[in-house]
């Protein structure tokens, strides 16, 4: 399944369009939009996405509104199993659009907790799968006893039919909707429902239980500060209210930094059953902590971190900012968080080049766990990192090359699973966005290769 996003005139950005991927780069300009994108694929890609989908009066005045409910119609009352055609499906996913070309500012503005405009928001699907709607009847029995319909015992049976549209995609997902007596004039729900379902689809949520986490910049401020902004969320959610004069709606966090600082609250106990995140906490605790990250309180959350040279713990200001950097990925690896996709801004932050090599490594490790990894980085290192991960993959040298530099098979990538994405700052206060595509070397991004020319170029003068 190839998915796509259409984006035009959102901050800075005048038009950027991607293709997601298992693992998508954000490389360039300081202060070019990079945070911004990410934050708002965050939205597209959790349950925050449900307001695009909303039917609105304009759309449901459309010819097109009023073919697909004509077809939602004849499906219920067919009762049998009914498979969408590409020509219908695709007519759903335009349908769709049209309803997030309704709803497009209220969802950013919910997902940035301020209000904002973007100009347009496309979403874009090409599967070979078939979707199918299927619909089926349940039927439930009730007793019941009423003064005019009444046995010789005082009681009746009576059969009670709830008809339930299931919606199957690809056999991976299942889901229904009961069918009310009166479906004709509720048959808007039914048609949202449909679209609902596709959103779902689009941003692979189909899963149970889906978990994305997004880990902000300037993560040792809020790891040192947690319980501070904590009690803050609970005293008023840090979300933006109708009533507030812009200055003070501007003050409130994103809604993916406020699913961060929830997450350093919640993480503790053991979940899932993936040992390979447990490998990948303890891989980071020999190569970048050299030591471990304690919780100290389990209701409040207070993190200790216990150096090898040292029998007891510290408190997390006394360490340093590559501990308090690293914490909240190691956490959620350590206890096996249920995450489904990472989102991460800046993971070389205050990291050696010889730690920035070690990150990557753990990010493309979580990328072929399954895990999709979309970063924003500064860092050529991590980008030539990647870049060697994808030439060891394709070299004819790969196992000898792998034995000389300890490379494990879950450390190389295929270029088809990687996206890069360089933003340029343009004179007229607007970020120009190219796709890069991977040659023979890799990906090259040349809002680093300049900056080294410019400079090397300085040194042969002097």
């Amino acid at each position: 399944m190839k998915r796509r996003v259409i984006i035009e005139n959102f901050a800075k950005i005048r038009h950027a369009e991607l293709e997601i991927k298992p693992m998508m780069m954000f490389v360039g300009d300081n202060n070019s939009g990079k945070s911004y994108l990410m934050s708002l694929l965050w939205g597209l890609t959790s349950d925050s996405n449900w307001v695009l989908a909303r039917l609105t009066d304009e759309v449901k005045r459309t010819k097109l509104y009023g073919e697909c409910e004509r077809y939602v119609l004849e499906c219920i009352r067919s009762e049998g199993k009914n498979i969408l055609t590409r020509e219908w499906s695709r007519s759903f996913y335009v349908l769709l659009n049209q309803c997030i070309e309704q709803n497009k500012n209220q969802f950013v503005s919910d997902v940035f907790n301020k209000n904002i405009q973007i100009g347009k928001l496309e979403l874009g699907i090409e599967d070979e799968r078939k979707i199918e709607i299927e619909f089926s009847f349940q039927t439930e029995y009730n007793i019941v006893d009423t003064q005019d319909k009444k046995t010789a015992d005082g009681q009746e049976d009576y059969i009670h039919y709830n008809k339930i549209m299931w919606v199957e995609i690809c056999q991976d997902y299942h889901t229904g909707i009961q069918i009310a007596d009166d479906y004709v004039s509720n048959c808007g729900e039914y048609v949202e429902f449909i679209l609902r379902t596709l959103l779902r689809y689009w941003g692979e949520l189909l899963k149970v239980g889906n978990n994305i986490v997004f880990l902000p910049s300037s993560r040792t401020g809020f790891v040192l500060s947690k319980n501070l902004l904590t009690n803050n969320i609970y005293e008023n959610s840090l979300n933006r209210f109708p009533n507030m004069d812009q200055d003070s709606r501007d003050i409130y966090f994103t809604k993916p930094v406020i699913s961060f600082l929830k997450l350093l609250n919640d993480v503790g106990e053991k979940e899932g059953k993936n040992y390979k995140l447990e490998q990948l906490a303890e891989f980071m605790e020999h190569t970048i902590l050299h030591g471990t990250i304690e919780i100290q309180n389990k209701m409040s959350k207070s993190f200790l971190y216990k150096p090898q040279t040292l029998n007891e713990p510290i408190q997390m200001y006394l360490a340093s900012a590559i501990v308090t950097e690293i914490a909240p990925l190691y956490l959620i690896c350590k206890y096996r968080y249920r995450m489904t996709q990472v989102f991460i801004e800046e993971p070389e932050m205050c990291m050696h080049p010889k730690l920035q090599t070690i990150v990557a490594r753990i990010l493309i490790r979580l990328c072929n766990m399954g895990i999709p990894v979309s970063l924003t980085t500064h860092s050529d290192i991590i980008i030539q990192h990647v870049n060697n991960m994808l030439r060891v993959n394709n070299s004819d040298k790969k196992h000898e090359l792998m034995e000389k530099y300890k490379i494990e098979e879950q450390d190389l990538l295929d270029a088809e699973k990687v996206g890069v994405y360089q933003f340029i700052c343009r004179e007229n206060d607007s970020s120009e966005i190219m796709e890069l595509k991977a040659g023979d070397m890799g990906f090259e991004t040349t809002t680093f290769s300049n900056a080294f020319e410019e400079m090397l170029e300085l040194t042969y003068d002097i």
